[in-house]
């Protein structure tokens, strides 16, 4: 039986992570690109592919990859993002669909993927569902704000896809400003119907 795939995705600091971690608090199995893309970073072969496509060195002293590094890189240089976003989608999809083999077959349906860059990465084709996590721009700025290098962040929220228009192409849209346990609640709630 084929296995139901639900997007989570959003805008930055918009709590995708958090219902993330609440679908899987109850239950259910998840996956987190962001997790992957990590994962990625550690690999001899793909540390050195993505040096290559950087004009700066984004090792730090460990010889691992400097994120804050990278992420300044992708801020100054549009055809970076490009670049890295070209070499690196195809890799997270392929590792999405052997977890999904390996690691989810026996579990059951569906599984939640959170996929920062749904719409952006032209994926939304591979999902059967796609739920939206939004909050108002001020609560995004005021999260942005509390992390660390915050004006790079801003920045970089810039280079996504509105969400304004990533709600418009939603089937579910789960508003994180509610506190915790109601969101909780409300999740448990639509998770009841699978």
């Amino acid at each position: 039986m084929k296995k139901k795939l639900i997007a989570i995705t959003g805008g930055l600091a918009t709590g995708k992570s958090t219902v993330l971690n609440i679908i899987k608090e109850l239950g259910f199995s998840v996956l987190s690109c962001d997790d992957i893309v990590k994962d990625l970073y550690t690999h001899k072969e793909i540390k050195e592919n993505i040096k290559s496509l950087c004009d700066i060195d984004i090792l730090n002293t460990a010889g691992e990859i400097d994120r804050k590094k990278l992420l300044l890189a992708i801020i100054k240089d549009s055809n970076l993002k490009k670049r890295l976003e070209q070499f690196l989608h195809p890799l997270v999809w392929k590792e999405i669909q052997k977890r999904i083999l390996q690691d989810l077959a026996d579990k059951a349906n569906p599984i939640f993927v959170e996929v920062p860059l749904l719409f952006e990465a032209n994926w939304d084709k591979y999902f059967d569902e796609i739920w939206v996590v939004s909050c108002s721009e001020q609560i995004q700025k005021e999260r942005i704000l509390k992390r660390q290098d915050p004006e790079n962040w801003l920045l970089l929220a810039t280079l996504q896809i509105p969400i304004e228009e990533k709600i418009k192409r939603a089937d579910r849209v789960i508003s994180s400003e509610k506190p915790l346990d109601e969101l909780r609640e409300e999740l448990k709630d639509i998770l009841s119907e699978y």
